[in-house]
């Protein structure tokens, strides 16, 4: 009971400061180890930036990786480039330090670094470029010949007496150290490190036994000095003269043309504040550049740059959504082409083997992704060649769901005993109540013993039961409209059997819970395991309702222990830490309860979550005085300090899925519109817009919401298909004189159930004696 209270007087006190939320994006609680990424959509070549502004980089693509290359194969950054600015004018020279970094022009993934000496700035700008692009086209594997990162350095000197700046370059390529050649670094190996342009009346000079080059420039008051840097991608010093015959700042106009270009292509979402538009647009854009080809030519989606620089088949069902729903359905092709290109033989769907086996979950991903793509294309082809592996992936949950049937004592002949698979890396011992004569085990009947992950015991989590019951379910989905019916009978009947073991372990489970009020479980006999997983169940695979007793009892836990705005005890860290980009897609759950307050609140607390380049680390600690889930190395840092990679996928993927769906949700065989939309998100004279978004039903939807002024809002919409749609109005019904649906009189409620063949047009007016802001 007195719990029961403690979480009911937190949930008063939460949802009295959500409601005075402001919506801003200031990054207030961004990690203090950030670091950024620039690259090229689709690329494979990908440098990360510190928060000094110096860049790394490595040549363990995917093209080059072994199969068994270990977790963070690619993090071992063997190409580098620092760079160092001092102020020189008096006899002691004073460096340039940080003042912060953003992104340019608050969206493009170019990273800004602005730095300054007393009175003199200088302002880092470092992008990827590429001569051969064509703004308007998604890139291939084959292009990127002749890629490069750029780099213009500005130095301004705001003071009235000349000043004397030195620029210092040293890095390495390949991990073999760049000399000083004239004006560039180019290893003895003959590959280019960076080509220096410093401009008109520049001094170079070699230093430190010529493993530095050395820019000198005199400033006149009140000047500017601009330099450039050039980094090719692998390059032989040899061809610099066939390098690119365009200008630093043509290539520069053709960088921003090609993220126009691709953010042209996809689904254009406004809303009023700025800050949210041009996040969207930056999540995009990591998603892209986190996507890289391999040696065959299959395109992966990756979970990180360095560390992650792997494919987890969980991720791949947002991070292909996120694509999807943004309007990007040929990278979400290939990406999940790929999925099926690494399918075992006996229907296994597993990975990766260094980091995250066996982790059955990957499963439910990747055949989720199969479907999701069907359902925003309605291609059938693609899904009747796709089907055979997601009836294949069923068959083996099917048949390995034996394991977990059989008791792991002398009632089993020893030579039939499931077997507890070897896993890389291990948080804790999933516990074994001690059970009465005859008792089934707590997991009976779910998926075998395997790796837990999210600060999980290795074990039987019910994260990967729910994601590989839902492939089980959308397989008899795709039977039925593939027209395979003696498929579609045994799936079915394989969905319920699986279905019940799920609900028989988590009422169990509930029965070993210590605090009140029940809740859903992340694991048979460890129900208190971290819960970002546990969300799963609810979103996409809707095996619990939103609005369950246990997924109340979740939600009331979750906020009673959230610090900062977001969950806390959702993956390694435990109570100690935060995982931003997962706590999105918990607030999916509050968007299916028409919750907007709590949805736009978690979206803008996670939102601040991250780094002022809009890049999200995993987990990041906050309170390291609260105990961990796992006693593993990456968890015991000091608060402010993040796991994991950076940025992480995964929240650019949830950033994209959440505020679409805030926006434009399929639910309950209809479109909801606009249902996370809190009521101080628009004012008079605003709008609202989303043009061109793709709904799985495979039509596309366009529409603006207009405030138009204090006694009138209207929304005109346009489909491709006919479609139900339910209006979510960011008003009190108290508010409402009339609602015209298509000039047809009647409605006087806040949410506005019709149907459109082709256009509609809504018209809300208020009533005179109520001001809505």
């Amino acid at each position: 009971m007195r719990n029961c209270l403690l979480i009911a007087a937190t949930l008063t006190l939460l949802t009295t400061v959500r409601a005075q939320t402001p919506v801003v994006i200031d990054h207030h609680f961004s990690n203090t180890d950030a670091q950024s990424l620039i690259g090229l959509p689709m690329g494979s070549h990908k440098t990360t930036v510190d928060k000094k502004g110096n860049l790394k980089w490595s040549q363990w693509s995917l093209k080059r990786r072994e199969l068994d290359s270990p977790i963070g194969f690619s993090a071992q950054m063997d190409g580098g480039l620092t760079i160092t600015a001092s102020l020189n004018t008096n006899s002691t020279p004073q460096a340039f330090n940080v003042e912060g970094q953003h992104l340019y022009r608050n969206r493009y993934p170019f990273v800004v670094t602005n730095l300054s000496a007393s009175n003199v700035t200088l302002e880092e700008l470092a992008l990827a470029a590429d001569p051969d692009n064509i703004p308007s086209a998604l890139p291939n594997a084959h292009s990127g010949t002749h890629a490069l990162d750029l780099i213009r350095l500005t130095f301004t000197n705001n003071t009235a007496t000349s000043q004397i700046i030195e620029l210092r370059l040293s890095g390495r390529e390949r991990n073999l150290p760049g000399h000083v050649t004239r004006s560039a670094l180019i290893t003895h190996g003959g590959e280019d490190v960076a080509l220096l342009t410093a401009g008109d009346g520049a001094t170079i000079s070699a230093k430190d036994n010529g493993l530095t080059l050395s820019a000198q420039l005199t400033l006149v008051p009140h000047s500017h000095h601009v330099a450039w840097l050039r980094l090719p991608y692998e390059y032989p010093a040899a061809k610099n003269m066939q390098l690119t015959p365009l200008s630093n700042d043509h290539l520069l106009e053709k960088a921003i043309a090609q993220w126009n270009g691709l953010w042209a292509r996809g689904t254009r979402i406004e809303v009023p504040q700025q800050d949210l538009d041009d996040f969207y647009q930056a999540s995009i854009a990591y998603l892209l550049m986190l996507t890289e080809y391999d040696n065959h030519g299959d395109l992966w989606v990756l979970d990180g740059p360095d560390v992650y620089r792997q494919y987890w088949g969980r991720g791949e069902y947002f991070q292909a959504r996120a694509m999807e729903v943004a309007g990007y359905l040929a990278p979400a092709r290939e990406s999940v082409v790929h999925a099926l290109h690494i399918q075992n033989d006996d229907g296994e769907w597993d990975g990766p083997p260094a980091s995250g086996w066996p982790a059955w979950d990957n499963s439910g991903g990747n055949v989720a992704s199969v479907w999701e793509y069907f359902q925003y294309t309605r291609d059938k082809q693609f899904l009747a060649a796709a089907y055979p592996f997601m009836l294949n992936a069923s068959r083996w949950i099917r048949d390995h769901r034996e394991e977990s049937k059989l008791e792991d004592d002398d009632t089993v002949p020893q030579g039939a005993r499931p077997i507890r698979r070897m896993i890389s890396s291990k948080c804790r011992t999933e516990p074994q109540p001690k059970l009465k004569p005859g008792e089934h085990t707590y997991w009976y009947g779910l998926l075998p013993w395997s790796y837990g992950d999210s600060g999980l015991p290795e074990g039987h989590s019910f994260s990967h039961n729910f994601l590989a019951d839902y492939a089980v379910k959308v397989t008899a989905e795709a039977a039925h409209t593939l027209n395979h019916p003696t498929d579609e009978q045994w799936l079915n009947q394989e969905y319920a059997d699986f279905t019940s073991a799920i609900r028989t372990s988590v009422d169990r489970a509930v029965t070993l819970e210590k605090i009140s009020p029940p809740y859903l479980p992340a694991m048979p006999t460890y129900p208190e395991g971290a819960y970002s997983q546990t969300f799963l169940a609810i979103f996409p695979t809707a095996l619990y309702k939103p609005t369950d007793p246990l997924v109340e009892g979740l939600l009331a836990r979750m906020e009673h222990e959230e610090k900062q705005g977001v969950p806390t005890n959702v993956a390694w860290a435990g109570a100690a830490g935060v995982w931003p980009g997962e706590a999105m897609n918990m607030a999916e759950t509050y968007l299916l309860r028409d919750d907007a307050e709590h949805t736009a609140s978690m979206l803008l607390a996670a939102a601040n979550h991250s780094y002022t380049t809009d890049t999200f680390k995993e987990e990041i600690l906050v309170d390291i005085t609260q105990p961990r889930a796992c006693d593993t190395p990456h968890s015991k840092r000091a608060n402010g300090e993040g796991t994991g990679d950076q940025p992480e996928a995964w929240g650019s993927a949830n950033y994209v899925d959440l505020f679409r769906d805030m926006l434009v949700q399929e639910r309950d065989d209809a479109v909801h519109l606009l249902s996370g939309i809190p009521h101080n998100w628009i004012k008079p004279g605003q709008h609202i817009t989303v043009d061109q978004a793709p709904l799985n039903t495979g039509a596309r939807l366009s529409y603006t919401f207009s405030y138009i002024d204090k006694n009138h809002l209207k929304l005109h919409l346009a489909i491709t298909q006919p479609t139900r749609f339910v209006l979510h109005l960011p008003l009190n019904p108290e508010e409402i004189d009339e609602v015209r649906v298509n000039n047809a009189p009647g409605w006087i409620a806040s949410t506005v159930p019709f149907t459109a063949t082709t256009s509609a047009d809504i018209e809300v007016r208020f009533k005179h004696r109520y001001m809505i802001h």
